[in-house]
């Protein structure tokens, strides 16, 4: 749904330095070697879940990266929570156990199952589901606004009912990701600073698992609800732990201090298909990785006041620049050589995994921007570029410009490396910088010349978007003008009317082909250059817990991140009857070695692999924290 990453003490270092001998023999562990047997969990006890990129916020209206938006998923609920079977809204575990539609789509009933109580004991009511949903409308600069921009108002008829009247129909409403929040815990704030507040905690909340603690470059947790209206979670806490690095996630699992890795890497699939105490799962997932450009026009729109001086716009904002780049790039060789062939190449903004809605402009003679070197050299020549040496030159102005790339993720990395060598074949110089995520979000979020405005001082970077469970419409809504996601700062007002209109009929082939003209549009434009699809790549232990359920059931699915009930299924310890549980395979580590990570953990909150160098007094931190 979401974008998209301080030293230790003083105190910690004596500890971790000796420490460091211990583990000195036993990482890292040889690739051929299995991961060692781990203790099973037990009721009541952590289930660990380890992640590269950081929890921005734990704030659901002020979240940008993906990981933060599943802790919201584990730790609140919608008005309609996601199934695990299809992405469909799931009417046994969301908190209205009923809907229906007007004819014209433009007005929705739902009612609340009853008995729902929050965790501090006050009744849920439908009262707590209008304030959620005004408040966002409210808010000007929440992430969320994007699923109420067709609501004109909400009315709480009784303490069980909720009715949405809209402007005009809006598809997207059955699948809004909108956590439900406590009138009662946050009404006495200002609307105005409640996307940018810090989170009161322990979080108060109507889910099985409630936010207890934050640490955006540490450890989150999650304590079970003792007033969650369903059955009590196997797990009592669900523990997030945040690495500098995803190998050292994989080698902390591989030892096993953890009990789940959230985003993985693509290699990961091959390298631990044979490991008898880790499965890895991969599935499509709904986004893409892509180049994005400042489109931030001089006179500004939107949020945008226009861009920073030192943008070079007369390269980045230039369409033969940005098309040649396009056919420049080999997407599949991008897929096999970065991705492990895992990440299908990329020919739109909707991924194959919105199936219904997919489809492919791979074979368009305009906008499928296969690997054409030649095309994309002639498109440079046509619009003025002189190429006989490198970088081309065009009225004076060099083609070269900066692409950043965060430094959490080794494998963007790599495929930037990539992608500058093709530019360079092609008369295009690109400068890689590798910078922190709040580094990049600073040239993204530089301040304009007005209060709540906006001067990119970026030129480009490399990241990827995620997008919501059910359909596709972030994924379109991310490059409308004035939108809360934007990045790019694109605003092309015809690609907004079309890309909204397909918000707006019930009719779906209709809807359908709205989003193809988008698209098009946003293709033909190239405010963001897609390269490879996304795919999720998680692994767990098959000896510390079991009853995984992969979402969606059907083909490959992923066992978390679409519904809290991915956690409440698990149960501890290995699937009976599997070599797992016989406890065979591995070898376990020594106690000097158990002991070790025992007093590591203890010592840093699960630190193992996570160092970091110290943050810049000029860069900004993107955190509630």
């Amino acid at each position: 749904m979401l974008r998209r990453t301080t030293p230790l003490s003083r105190r910690a270092a004596p500890l971790v330095l000796a420490i460091s001998f211990l583990l000195a023999g036993i990482l890292p562990l040889p690739a051929a070697q299995a991961s060692p047997s781990a203790p099973a969990a037990t009721r009541g006890g952590d289930y660990r879940i380890g992640h590269s990129q950081p929890i921005d916020s734990v704030n659901p209206l002020g979240q940008q990266n993906v990981i933060s938006n599943t802790v919201s998923l584990t730790g609140y609920d919608m008005l309609l929570n996601f199934s695990t079977t299809d992405g469909r809204p799931d009417p046994e575990t969301s908190l209205a156990d009923s809907y229906e539609t007007s004819p014209d789509g433009r007005t929705w009933t739902f009612r609340l199952r009853p008995g729902i109580t929050w965790s501090d004991g006050q009744p849920l009511t439908s009262a707590d589901v209008r304030w959620t949903y005004r408040a966002i409308m409210a808010n000007q600069t929440n992430v969320l606004r994007g699923y109420v921009e067709n609501i004109r108002e909400i009315e709480a008829p009784d303490p069980s009912t909720v009715v949405f009247e809209l402007t005009e129909p809006d598809a997207r409403l059955e699948s809004a990701a909108v956590p439900i929040l406590p009138e009662h815990v946050f009404a006495k704030y200002p609307v105005a600073s409640l996307d940018t507040m810090r989170l009161p905690l322990p979080a108060v909340t109507t889910a099985p698992f409630r936010i207890t603690s934050y640490k955006k470059n540490g450890t989150t947790v999650l304590e079970t609800n003792p007033r969650f209206r369903g059955d009590r979670p196997a797990m009592g806490r669900v523990v997030f732990v945040h690495y500098q690095s995803s190998q050292a996630a994989l080698r902390d699992i591989s030892l096993g201090s953890l009990d789940m890795i959230a985003d993985g890497d693509s290699s990961w699939v091959a390298k631990l298909k044979d490991d008898k105490n880790l499965t890895v799962w991969t599935a499509p997932a709904p986004g893409y990785s892509e180049i994005a450009f400042n489109s931030c026009p001089s006179e500004g729109a939107g949020a945008c006041t226009g861009p920073a001086k030192n943008v070079r716009t007369k390269v980045v904002q230039d369409p033969a620049i940005r098309r040649a780049l396009a056919w420049g790039i080999d997407r599949a060789n991008l897929s096999q050589t970065i991705y492990a062939g895992q990440n299908a190449p990329a020919d739109g903004l909707i991924s194959p995994y919105y199936s219904a809605y997919y489809r492919s402009f791979a074979d368009d003679p305009e906008v499928g921007y296969g690997y054409d070197p030649d095309k994309a050299r002639a498109i440079l020549r046509k619009g003025g570029w002189d190429c006989t040496r490198t970088p081309c030159v065009k009225d004076g102005t060099k083609a070269e410009f900066e692409m950043q790339v965060r430094a959490t993720s080794a494998q963007d990395q790599n495929a930037v490396r990539r992608i500058r060598a093709w530019a360079q074949q092609i008369g295009i110089t690109v400068t890689m910088s590798v910078v922190t995520e709040d580094a990049l979000n600073n040239t993204i979020y530089n301040p304009g010349s007005k209060p709540d405005t906006y001067a990119p001082s970026f030129e480009s970077f490399y990241w990827a978007w995620s997008g919501d469970i059910a359909t596709p419409d972030l994924n379109l809504e991310v490059l409308r003008t004035s939108n809360s996601w934007s990045d790019s700062y694109y605003s092309n007002p015809e690609y907004d009317r079309v890309s909204l209109s397909s918000l707006r009929t019930l009719d779906f082939s209709k809807r359908v082909a709205a989003m193809q003209k988008a698209q098009r549009i946003a293709l033909t434009d190239l405010p963001y250059i897609p390269t490879v699809f996304s795919v999720e790549v998680m692994v767990t232990r098959k000896d510390t817990w079991h009853a995984y359920q992969a979402s969606p059931s059907a083909g490959k699915g992923s066992p978390f991140g679409t519904s809290w009930t991915q956690l409440t299924a698990l149960r501890p310890g290995p699937q009976p009857g599997t070599v797992a549980a016989s406890g065979t395979p591995g070898t376990p580590l020594s106690t000097p070695a158990w002991l070790a990570l025992t007093l590591l953990t203890a010592g840093t909150g699960y630190a193992l692999g996570r160092w970091r160098r110290p943050r810049g007094e000029q860069v900004r931190d993107w955190t509630d924290e």
